[in-house]
């Protein structure tokens, strides 16, 4: 028996899960929750090990589902010559990225990100942490991004609220508020 790409991936997904289950396992042992309610040692493992464990089986499923390669996409079909023009025209220009940008424009973005989440930890002291993160995140998806303003802000709102209710209400993780003191 040969050693295909499907076979490698169903194994390396299967592995994965039993590494997500055991991990879930061993996390139980420390204890999930403490006698007062809060969030006990065994959480972080349980949770990311059951995650890892269903991410990984789903991984391995779909992998069996999948049928195997059609002869359309065997060497010499209309397919796989536009495949092969396809990789040859991104070897002609690797600077180039998926979205068009070149690596000068990734380093430009990158610099503007790294100066942007220096601001935002300026802000934490004056707004706190999750609207100075919220601003993090509207800014960079607008400006580097270059995100539509109002699915930028939905998603922003979204996503802080998420957060607060997952952080601050749910786990009771004490979080720095701010001279303003909001959330």
């Amino acid at each position: 028996m040969t050693l295909t790409p499907r076979i490698a991936r169903v194994a390396f997904s299967a592995a994965l899960a039993l590494l997500g289950l055991g991990a879930a396992i061993i996390g139980w042992g420390y204890g999930v929750t403490q006698d007062n309610g809060q969030v006990g040692a065994g959480f972080l493992p349980v949770a990311l090990g059951v995650i890892m464990a269903l991410l990984a089986g789903a991984d391995a499923v779909i992998a069996l589902l999948q049928r195997e390669r059609r002869p359309a996409d065997e060497p010499g079909s209309l397919a796989a010559e536009v495949d092969a023009a396809a990789i040859d025209h991104v070897e002609e220009s690797p600077d180039i990225d998926a979205l068009g940008r070149s690596q000068r424009q990734r380093n430009r973005m990158l610099a503007i990100v790294a100066a942007m989440l220096l601001g935002a930890l300026l802000l934490v002291p004056v707004l706190g942490l999750l609207l100075s993160l919220g601003v993090l995140m509207l800014a960079v998806a607008i400006v580097v991004e270059r995100r539509p303003i109002l699915s930028s802000v939905i998603i922003t709102v979204v996503v802080v609220g998420v957060f607060h209710l997952v952080f601050g209400v749910l786990l009771r993780v004490p979080m720095p508020t701010g001279m303003i003191g909001l959330i």
